[in-house]
């Protein structure tokens, strides 16, 4: 591997989508996209080590349901716009991105599918734009406020999450690469990781973390898992249909409560997990985690 970092486009996969770019609130996003103009829009938020590419396997099948999707490259990620060197970040910027992205692909509302950090910025959004959340579908996420309670109350089952957050600052920023296929690794499933498919990811990942800007990109973004709220939004509570896709494990149960309490009274909510998979269902299962999503969406 050279020191010399790969070019943007090195993401540019092909398959059954498009790639657009979107000028929205003073940034350029990338996005692949797929479906009819007018069907109901998704936006598919990725990981803190990811990029648009971790919903590869899942944008055709969604568009076949009866949707327009789109997998975006949050800003500092794959072909989107890159921070100036020393610019820093929080959830907030991110939610305005997708809160300006929406209308600028000719839509109102979109459902949104965040997972990690992703799923950070689905939940603020949802609490801060209602008017723009459908549906909000939270992949091993929650909201920054509840997450940083229940690591809290109970910090021993969340020790991974601990170590990234105080680890993968300054120097090891470096060292973004390994991270990104260290939390692949962690996020998925023994099973999965004998697989060519596997092997395809993590190489991936790894060469998406060498984009030059990338890493601190990853920084920021990393950090919002855990990240200070401001007071007025601590319960604020979400008006969306949710749909909670977490891997069977005790931490993810005392966050679902959390997440439940944050809902309106009244509405729609389903906690699932999906087969064979653990905290990446989209990447180990994708036709598991499209059924899962499409059943909940048609309801």
């Amino acid at each position: 591997m050279t020191d010399m970092p790969p070019p943007p486009d090195v993401v540019k996969l092909d398959g059954p989508f498009s790639h657009e770019f979107v000028h929205a609130r003073g940034v350029r996003l990338h996005i692949a996209v797929a479906g009819e103009p007018g069907s109901p829009l998704v936006l598919l938020l990725h990981d803190a080590f990811g990029a648009w590419f971790d919903f590869r396997h899942v944008i055709a099948p969604l568009a076949r349901a009866g949707y327009r999707v789109a997998a975006v490259d949050l800003r500092g990620y794959g072909m989107s716009d890159k921070p100036p060197a020393g610019s820093s970040f929080g959830v907030g910027t991110l939610v305005s991105d997708i809160a300006g992205l929406i209308p600028a692909l000719g839509y109102e509302q979109a459902v949104l599918v965040g997972c990690d950090t992703g799923g950070s910025v689905a939940w603020t959004m949802a609490t801060t734009h209602p008017d723009r959340v459908a549906a909000l579908v939270s992949v091993a996420s929650a909201h920054p406020g509840d997450l940083r309670r229940s690591v809290r109350k109970r910090p021993w089952e969340f020790l991974w999450l601990l170590a990234r957050h105080l680890t993968f600052r300054g120097p090891r920023q470096r060292h973004a690469a390994r991270e990104a296929a260290r939390f692949l690794s962690l996020n998925t499933t023994a099973g999965y990781h004998r697989t060519a498919g596997y092997r395809e990811e993590s190489e991936l990942r790894q060469l998406a973390a060498r984009i030059g800007s990338t890493a601190p990109a990853m920084m920021n973004t990393s950090g919002i898992l855990l990240g200070l709220v401001p007071f007025r939004q601590l319960n604020a509570q979400v008006t969306a249909p949710t749909l909670m896709l977490h891997a069977p494990q005790s931490l993810w149960r005392g966050v679902n409560e959390r997440s439940v309490r944050r809902l309106a009274d009244g509405v729609r909510w389903e906690a699932a997990a999906v087969a064979g998979a653990k905290n990446l269902p989209h990447v180990e299962a994708p036709e598991a985690f499209v059924d899962k999503l499409t059943a909940f969406l048609a309801a």
